[in-house]
């Protein structure tokens, strides 16, 4: 599980006038609104005795935890304490984490990490929602798997020959090819074309494409979010996109927030079919994903073979396993482990690097150190 990195906390509709617990990165945290909306995300986690903000109340901008009514600002500072009073002057040290917030796309996306705003990868663009061409449904799906596994398989294009029928066949496997692969820091893309099986639910779908017909598939990854994002051009007018996010709830689960959109039969009569559809895809990558070994993905290929195949996917553990090994992101689940119940870890947050000067009540998740390369010799 990765730090500094964007992750979709829930879904928009779900925060209202109450408090919500989550949980991300093997971590609790809340998210509530104050008087101007704004969804806040802070650890769930009272510095006075521990006590779990999610199941206190808002009142006014604060939080307030339901042990002893502590209130906790968006920015995670004590506002105030009843039992001191009105003029207590309240230290600045009573203040727990507070993570950076965003609402996009009907989601809430958290920032975790300590990164400066201006060195965070951005969340993905998403230009087809809240466009009339396109219809949208929404869905989601928890896995028994690493995130990180999960994202590998929404961007291998070659296993849908063998685990989704409407999508692939064996008889064509050999014919799918990669057209193009782009990359960059955080993110990944790829054009592939396919020879899919013709669709033969109804007369309507059956007229999309024929058997075999060549399909464009694009799929994307994005470190932000732990996105993948898989554009299917049907034919010249039909096209489908998956958007994915896919937030690690601790390392052995993943949540992913689904969004589906079509440019094609969008009356709302066809949503059911439409979800039925990304329902069943979902299952049987959740069949395969769930009893891959190891439960997690390698951080090398030393254990594995790879084919041409794996390139695009390589692009992903490449760009996963630089964050790990040079920059030190990757927390360290056994260590963290060993203070289960027994002590209080936090993602470290923005505020943290800004504000050194501060003694933390709470200590932070212990991290993996960064490889470091070494030195390269000068001539003389």
């Amino acid at each position: 599980m990765l730090i500094n990195l964007w992750y979709v906390a829930e879904w928009s509709h779900a925060v209202t006038d109450k408090p919500v617990k989550v949980q991300m990165l093997g971590r609790k945290f809340v998210l509530f609104r104050d008087t101007r909306g704004k969804v806040n995300c802070l650890s769930d986690i009272c510095l006075h005795r521990g006590g779990s903000l999610s199941g206190g109340w808002t009142k006014g901008d604060c939080v307030a935890c339901p042990y002893h009514g502590w209130r906790f600002s968006g920015e995670g500072k004590v506002e105030h304490i009843p039992s001191e009073g009105e003029d207590f002057n309240i230290p600045d040290k009573a203040r727990i984490d507070a993570y950076p917030t965003e609402e996009r796309y009907g989601m809430i996306w958290v920032f975790l990490g300590d990164q400066p705003e201006e060195e965070r990868f951005p969340i993905p663009e998403l230009p087809e929602y809240g466009d009339d061409n396109w219809k949208l449904i929404s869905d989601e799906w928890t896995w028994k798997a690493e995130a990180a596994r999960v994202v590998e398989n929404g961007i291998d294009i070659a296993h849908a020959s063998f685990v989704h029928p409407i999508f692939g066949m064996e008889a064509t496997a050999q014919e799918n090819q990669i057209v193009k692969v782009e990359k960059g820091e955080h993110w990944g893309y790829s054009e592939n074309v396919q020879y899919p099986p013709q669709m033969k639910e109804n007369f309507l779908r059956r007229r999309i494409r024929k058997d075999r017909q060549p399909t464009v598939t694009k799929p994307e990854w994005n470190l932000s979010g732990m996105l993948v994002r898989i554009q299917i051009d049907l034919n010249e007018k039909m096209s489908l996109i998956m958007f994915d996010a896919n937030t690690p709830i601790d390392e052995h689960t993943t949540r992913t927030f689904a969004l589906q959109f079509r440019n094609f039969f969008k009356q709302n009569i066809f949503d059911k079919g439409s979800r039925k559809r990304l329902r069943k895809i979902l299952a049987e990558d959740t069949a395969i994903v769930e009893a891959a070994s190891p439960n997690y993905l390698p951080d090398s290929l030393a254990n594995e073979l790879s084919v041409k195949d794996d390139k695009f996917m390589s692009s992903f553990r490449s760009a996963r396993r630089k964050l790990i090994e040079e920059k030190g992101w990757k927390i360290d689940s056994e260590a963290a482990e060993k203070f289960d119940g027994r002590k209080a870890l936090v993602i470290p947050s923005p505020l943290r690097r800004e504000r050194d000067d501060l003694d933390w009540v709470i200590d932070t998740v212990p991290l993996i150190d960064p490889i470091r390369k070494p030195a390269q010799a000068t001539g003389t």
